[in-house]
């Protein structure tokens, strides 16, 4: 694995040399943290402060440099994957004493024996300090520092798609759409929102019209283990559906986080409220099965999937399944082209003459920042 072998090599360089100097990690705001690394994996560094005491744990993408007695250690982070560039001197800061090096995987520069025991959690280190290790979320520190950590991440980023389809002859048909998924994720707070407009019209007549908008709030206690809340919102004129919300909270696991890979799931009761044009108004209680994939295929290739699963725990044959899915291709830095799937099954619709089932493919170009 590419990126375990750059961990071992990184974490040689702060093991084998003199232990008399402290390691010292710039975060791309700027703040310096001083400590001893003690471990590393691909989502972050385990630094133990200058007291010898609390553990700190520093994810990557907040990281910018690494330095320790001579050397240093540039972290640079583009859509897709970290680069590392390690500055070295022999003697003085001469030109002629620096040996660039650079790698693209943490496994370049990490030792491939600390990564196959991790020795430091299992037998390295005192009682007390493993229960700190295991007992905290992502960042344990020094209170000075807490706070500076909590703070560090990227800025907002998301996309902005826009598709327009016009066809005329046999059928004539206009389909307009925009959809949005803005995201700014934090140390231990993450924040999402997404939305979709839909409009059609075929042979004059509208096929399609609907809204729907989402807010999603995480909270991490553990490295993979997080907490959550929803709020999702409907417009459907076709269903004939003046409003749908439902919302939900509880408990995620994020089983897979890699670089390339991202996978996870959560559960959790919700709530349901739907008022039909007709003034009939609907509410159910019921249980939410979330399931998020993201898959960087490629540098430039993007897909994504997100299944939600709500069963009412009051009425057994009632339930919703919604999902989207879709892949993104990059055009340029900021432009990409997009197919997604979207698809709406409900159990029981309450409108009269609405099907079960409600799936639309979308063809979109969408700017991403």
């Amino acid at each position: 694995m590419p990126k375990l072998r750059f961990l071992i090599l990184f974490l040689m360089y702060f093991c084998l040399i003199n232990k008399a100097f402290t390691d010292e990690i710039k975060t791309i705001d700027g703040d310096i943290i001083k400590g001893e690394v003690v471990d590393a994996d691909e989502e972050c560094l385990s630094v133990r402060d200058e007291g010898g005491g609390a553990i700190s744990f520093i994810q990557w993408r907040i990281i910018s440099l690494i330095s320790r007695d001579k050397e240093i250690i540039i972290v640079s982070h583009d859509e897709t994957k970290r680069k590392f560039t390690i500055l070295k001197t022999e003697g003085g800061l001469s030109v002629k004493d620096i040996g660039l090096t650079t790698a693209d995987t943490v496994s370049s520069i990490y030792p491939k024996e600390m990564i196959a025991s991790r020795s430091f959690f299992t037998d390295g280190a005192e009682p007390s300090v493993q229960a700190s290790i295991h007992d905290t979320p992502d960042v344990y520190a020094a209170p000075q520092q807490q706070d500076t950590l909590q703070q560090g991440g990227k800025p907002w980023k998301g996309n902005i798609d826009a598709g327009l389809t016009l066809q005329r002859g046999n059928r004539d048909a206009l389909t307009t759409s925009v959809k949005t998924n803005f995201s700014l994720e934090r140390m231990k707070d993450n924040f999402y929102f997404s939305s979709l407009l839909l409009f059609e019209t075929t042979a004059g007549t509208k096929s399609a019209d609907e809204q729907h908008g989402a807010f999603k709030y995480e909270r991490k206690h553990k490295e993979r283990l997080y907490s959550f809340h929803q709020e999702s919102i409907e417009h459907d004129e076709i269903e004939k559906l003046s409003l749908r919300s439902i919302t939900s909270s509880g408990m995620g696991y994020r089983f897979i986080e890699r670089e390339n890979l991202k996978y996870k799931s959560e559960i959790g009761p919700s709530y349901t409220y739907e008022r039909f044009q007709d003034s009939m108004v609907r509410t159910s209680p019921g249980l939410r099965i979330g399931n998020y994939l993201d898959w960087q295929i490629f540098d430039s290739t993007f897909m994504y999937a997100k299944v939600d699963f709500i069963p009412a725990v009051d009425n057994l044959i009632q339930w919703r399944l919604e999902s989207d899915v879709g892949l993104r291709q990059k055009l340029n830095n900021h432009i990409s082209w997009n197919i997604s799937w979207i698809n709406q099954y409900d159990s029981d619709p309450s409108a009269e003459g609405v099907k079960n089932n409600d799936a639309t493919i979308l063809s979109t170009i969408g700017y991403n920042f």
